[in-house]
């Protein structure tokens, strides 16, 4: 391998965990002595990650849409949001790849796969390099993707779009952050797909935390996006039922965005949570640097995730993998990601029985009932998680699939 590229439309912030991961990799990569070129979003506030200067290519979030008909949405979308990627690509300079290098995309959906075809399509044979593309969603099975018209078209496309791109360059990996996603994108694609970790293991970012005041009350967690789908409208309901126990939990929020909140109808929400005294609920509004969130996590006795099992049935979580690599105790909601890798590396995880705030509530009232045990649990189980699921890991699974890949044909080598 000559070169490695990371493409990554959804790095344009900090305060995100699409920074986090391409940090991690990043770092990796440049511990391995690879070289190793970064891409994100134009118009984005980040500059560089790991001391690696961001390339401004990508205009559109990956979750954009175009499409404006109730019936033909998919079609829609499919068809404006591949041309825009496909363009966006052409903005890289081709004398700058090799068949010989790498090009990995960590977040891709169905609606930017055909950008990659006709972009790998136009470059000469020399230029034309291996690449990977990381399916971390199964978009349509999203709880407010179910209310929408003809919303299977988009396993549909999905299929069609790798088949095609295959088809065009067999020097083609797809890849998925969890088991469930794997085998859910190997039946959708009809082909094989390599399963590799969400590489955030964190544990050496908070290594320098402080000590935590003793008697304080227990603090309970929530961060990350602000989303539905995170079970953010759970909150104020989880909050008020907690205010019964002793002692009573302080809950530490990260809204981080107030105005996407709002728009998502959470509005109610947010002002709920607003309204508390603070000795109850800590705010913490807008994204935060890497330093700032965290020490958002390295302050939490336990971390609350109410995800929803509709969609967190097969997608990974970052913030479970980052609070389980650093040993923290994990609230989480039964049929998820989360609550099937807490069995497995028997961490420190209450599973509530239903995905309802009453639910989440009495598992957060057992989680402090055994608190000093489950943390207990999680510290044990901390070391083999964080050894399977880090970008050492990482990198040697997707390399070692990347040696099964088709050689560089012989025409590009002597074009070279």
């Amino acid at each position: 391998m000559r070169h490695l590229h990371l493409l990554d439309p959804q790095l344009a912030d900090q305060g995100g965990h699409y920074l986090n991961h391409d940090f991690q990799l990043v770092r990796e990569a440049q511990r391995r002595g690879l070289g190793v070129s970064l891409y994100g979003r134009r118009g984005g506030k980040l500059a560089e990650c790991s001391g690696l200067p961001i390339r401004p290519v990508f205009s559109h979030d990956i979750f954009q849409e175009a499409g404006t008909d109730q019936a033909v949405w998919p079609l829609e979308n499919f068809h404006a949001e591949n041309e825009v990627f496909f363009q966006d690509l052409l903005r890289l300079d081709p004398a700058t790849l090799s068949a010989d290098d790498f090009v990995y995309f960590p977040n891709l959906l169905q609606n930017q796969v055909q950008g990659v075809t006709r972009w790998l399509r136009q470059l000469p044979a020399a230029r034309r390099p291996a690449v990977a593309l990381m399916f971390r969603y199964l978009n349509h099975a999203m709880d407010y993707v179910q209310q929408r018209q003809n919303k299977d078209m988009i396993a549909l496309y999905y299929r069609f779009a790798v088949r095609e791109l295959r088809g065009a360059h067999p020097r083609t990996l797809v890849c998925g952050d969890t088991t469930e996603l794997a085998r859910a994108y190997q039946q959708i694609t009809g082909g094989p797909v390599v399963e590799l970790p969400n590489p955030m293991d964190v544990s050496e970012l908070l290594a320098t935390a402080q000590a935590r005041p003793a008697n304080r009350a227990p603090v309970v967690v929530y961060q990350g996006h602000t989303s539905p789908l995170r079970g953010f409208h759970f909150l104020p309901e989880i909050i008020d039922r907690c205010a019964r126990l002793q002692p009573r939990p302080r809950f530490v929020v990260q809204l981080q965005n107030r105005e996407s909140a709002l728009a998502v109808g959470l509005g109610p929400f947010v002002e709920r949570l607003e309204s508390y005294p603070a000795d109850a609920v800590r705010l913490v509004p807008g994204a935060l640097s890497p330093a700032d969130y965290f020490g958002l996590l390295a302050e939490a006795d336990i971390v609350l995730l109410p995800y929803s099992p509709t969609f967190y049935g097969s997608g990974s979580s970052v913030v479970f993998t980052e609070a389980a690599s650093v040993g923290k105790v994990v609230v989480v909601s039964a049929g998820t990601v989360p609550a099937r890798q807490g069995r497995e590396y028997q961490l420190g995880v209450v599973t509530a029985a239903a995905w309802t705030p009453a639910a989440m509530a009495e598992a957060v009232a057992t989680a402090l009932q055994r608190l000093p045990a489950l943390q207990r649990q999680s510290a044990a189980g901390a070391a083999r998680f964080r050894a399977e699921n880090c970008a050492r890991a990482f990198w040697d699974k997707l390399l070692a699939a990347a040696e099964t890949l088709p050689p560089v044909p012989a025409m590009a080598t002597a074009l070279a």
